[in-house]
């Protein structure tokens, strides 16, 4: 999935449940976005130039990068728990959006050596990353409508 897919997918997923479950904290909500924001960090190895979807797409790497924004979010003042969970979220919402495509990967690695890709659409598909993108942003949309408006 490419990065409109990765961000579609995670406002349809976050929003989703926090219109469920009527969450009406601004703390919450800052944390949906900045997991949304962060949902696109894996695909640094391609900018990196080395094996697509080995190291960064993994709950290993899921860890590593929570850490990482962790600190950076901690010395920006939002927080390390939040900064963490941000970049831990963001990274598991990214590998669920590559598990339907074609290209086979490990995202448990390395606690499991089981490669998961569904096949069910290629990652470049511009008609799949465009729909996630417009049904997230519907989403997100619907969820502060309801929630912060109030008119539904």
């Amino acid at each position: 999935m490419r990065a409109e897919g990765h961000i579609g997918l995670s406002l349809l997923v976050i929003f989703g449940i926090y219109t469920v479950f009527q969450v009406r904290s601004t703390e919450m909500l800052e944390l949906g976005i900045l997991i949304t924001a962060f949902s696109t960090l894996p695909d640094i190895d391609i900018r990196l130039e080395i094996a697509h979807r080995k190291y960064t797409h993994n709950v290993t790497a899921a860890i590593v990068f929570g850490v990482l924004m962790g600190l950076l979010l901690h010395h920006a003042g939002v927080g390390f728990m939040k900064g963490f969970i941000a970049g831990f979220g963001g990274t598991l919402l990214h590998i669920l959006g590559d598990i339907p495509t074609y290209m086979k990967f490990k995202p448990l690695a390395p606690f499991s050596q089981a490669r998961v890709g569904l096949g069910l659409f290629k990652a470049s598909n511009p008609a799949v990353n465009r729909s996630f993108l417009l049904i997230g942003a519907m989403t997100f949309i619907l969820y502060l409508v309801i929630i912060y408006v109030g008119i539904i």
